[in-house]
């Protein structure tokens, strides 16, 4: 991937060096002809290096039990702020690549990863969050003792004018079978959006955490 993006580079070079006598011969036709080429370069190479950076950021996340060891903090935050960087999406909440079921394959927040918890109590790493731009609504899913239990909370969303980031209202808690409705104004967070792609997410949170989720299929909300 990193030849591909030095290689378009490169041919990026060429292309703009052309002659004053290549750009009168041809006229207009050939301009533009050339400016489709540079920008489909330029589209490659930006593809190239999202390839890169998306390959390193879930290499380091890979060896962490979704974040549960620490030691590699420090350096899948340096990394996903690199992916951040070049965030495609820029304005997620607009996009339809948001509504989806995503799976958790990291985040920095213990009490998703039920930490302070007994461990039949901690969640089994399918951990789920369910988003639908359409009814501003997301769900999240865990199960606990074994897989046998499924706890879930269902929230409304507000989106904000940046486009990204929504504030989330919380009004269901369900521990296996037995629903608790809570006030939404009462229980209330904030999260953005700031990478998403076809098959990758990264959001934080207005705790400081962050959160990386690969795209498991349809919503169920």
């Amino acid at each position: 991937a990193s030849r591909s993006c030095a290689l378009s580079l490169s041919l990026l070079r060429c292309f703009t060096s052309r002659t004053d006598e290549d750009q009168s011969t041809e006229g207009a036709a050939h301009q533009a002809k050339d400016m489709l080429l540079i920008s489909a370069l330029v589209i490659l190479a930006h593809g190239s290096l999202i390839t890169v950076r998306k390959a390193s950021l879930i290499e380091a996340i890979s060896c962490t039990n979704q974040g549960r060891d620490r030691s590699q903090r420090a350096k899948v935050e340096v990394l996903a702020k690199k992916l951040e960087a070049i965030n495609p999406t820029r304005r997620p909440l607009a996009s339809d690549k948001l509504s989806a079921c995503w799976r958790l394959l990291y985040t920095t927040s213990d009490a998703i990863l039920g930490m302070p918890r007994p461990l039949p109590f901690q969640p089994r790493p399918r951990i789920l969050q369910h988003i639908s731009v359409e009814k501003l609504a997301a769900k999240n899913e865990e199960w606990v003792l074994g897989g046998i239990l499924k706890n879930s909370v269902v929230a409304q969303l507000t989106p904000r004018k940046d486009g990204r980031t929504v504030d989330v209202g919380f009004k269901q808690f369900r521990i296996g079978w037995v629903p608790v409705n809570v006030d939404p104004a009462k229980f209330r967070g904030v999260l953005e959006t700031t990478y998403l792609d076809d098959d990758l997410r990264i959001s934080r949170g207005d705790k400081g955490n962050l959160f990386v989720l690969a795209r498991e299929g349809p919503p169920v909300i």
